[in-house]
């Protein structure tokens, strides 16, 4: 895995914070994990949203077809309004 050199701009207390707490030569170690398990708890809290807006699905007396068609008509006509 490559490395990229990248620039950010840090509010002038976290700079300090960092520069107090975190060694010069591990910054860029710790920098990467913190951003990198950011990135998955947001990815993991979309997921639980999107799961937590599933729409449930009640028996019915229509056959396994016509609800099956039915839902990907929905899913289908939600895709298209965005």
């Amino acid at each position: 895995m490559g490395i990229v050199k990248r620039t950010f701009s840090l509010p002038e207390d976290v700079s300090h914070s960092l520069d107090d707490t975190i060694p010069n030569q591990e910054r860029s170690k710790f920098i990467a994990q913190t951003l990198s398990e950011a990135l998955q708890k947001m990815n993991r809290d979309k997921l639980i949203e999107a799961i937590d807006n599933i729409e449930t699905w009640e028996p019915s007396s229509e056959s396994v077809v016509d609800t099956i068609r039915k839902i990907r008509e929905s899913h289908s006509a939600r895709l298209n309004d965005h």
